[in-house]
């Protein structure tokens, strides 16, 4: 007689259901938020591990004004800007800066 092969059982799932006062409230903020009821829960838990795609966006566009701005004063001081070299040299480390934290806030070394 052949042998019965055994399945594993998968856990039984959790699930949430919000107080009836506060169930239009979670299903707009879900929807809102982009993310699945799954994830959107997890994120509320356990805190978020990812960045959205619309953050990421954002930060990516500032990281490109960021060296926009950047090259622009490089080209002030090519110029001969003289008695502004000390401002440009503050802003250029300013923007330094922004620039490391959006890279680090986007997940990626400066």
């Amino acid at each position: 007689m052949p042998e019965k092969e055994t399945k594993s059982k998968r856990p039984a799932p959790i699930s949430y259901r919000p107080p009836k006062n506060r169930t239009a409230a979670f299903h707009a903020r879900v929807a809102a938020s982009g993310l699945s009821a799954n994830a959107f829960i997890t994120e509320a838990i356990f805190g978020r591990n990812r960045h959205r795609p619309d953050e990421l966006q954002a930060l990516a566009r500032l990281l490109g004004e960021a060296a926009k701005i950047s090259d622009q004063l490089h080209e002030i001081a090519l110029t001969g800007a003289g008695e502004n070299a000390l401002l440009i040299e503050a802003a250029q480390r300013d923007l330094d800066e922004i620039r490391a934290a959006l890279l680090n806030s986007m997940g990626r070394r400066p």
